[in-house]
């Protein structure tokens, strides 16, 4: 069996990209086509799938945006305000594609693109369980976050967790 091909992701990819959110996430979390797709659009660089036979196998969209304010969830988003901040919003691995290592493949391919345009931190909201993940590639929870990020956190599920990561940590 050959290995999965990573590249970035192109608008053609999208109708992929949503089979496997839906399958991914539980239905609280799925989005509109138009708010993934403005993922991809301010930040191409960082959006990136792993494909194997030109089948979409796992894939990760991120872009920059400022540090502990995430966008609001199933909208699409204007270009992002000028930082140093990576912010990972989604990362969705198929059910036949899971324990190849590709989320941590495709972390790094998107936190070295980010890199490449500047950034030097990134944070997400982990769901679904996630958190542990997160933390063996090198995110950890804040010790102290601001009461409006706590809420915000909170309105995605109740095991939310806001984390945050050093680039360079993520990719060494």
């Amino acid at each position: 069996m050959t290995a999965p091909e990573l590249r970035p992701l192109t608008p053609g990819d999208l109708p992929a990209v949503m089979a496997i959110q839906k399958s991914a996430f539980d239905p609280l979390y799925l989005e509109p086509q138009k708010a993934l797709g403005s993922r991809l659009k301010i930040a191409p660089s960082c959006c990136w799938g792993a494909f194997r036979g030109g089948d979409l196998l796992a894939y990760i969209l991120s872009h920059p945006w400022p540090a502990g304010s995430p966008p609001p969830l199933g909208q699409a988003l204007p270009p992002p305000p000028a930082c140093d901040n990576w912010f990972v919003h989604d990362l969705a691995i198929s059910q036949q594609a899971r324990g190849l290592g590709l989320g941590r493949d495709l972390v790094r391919a998107g936190a070295g693109a980010a890199q490449q345009l500047g950034l030097v931190r990134g944070d997400l909201i982990a769901v679904q369980g996630a958190w542990s993940f997160w933390a063996k590639l090198g995110y950890a929870s804040p010790a102290t976050i601001p009461e409006a990020l706590k809420a915000k956190v909170a309105g995605y599920s109740p095991d939310a967790r806001y984390m945050t990561a050093t680039l360079s940590e993520l990719t060494a």
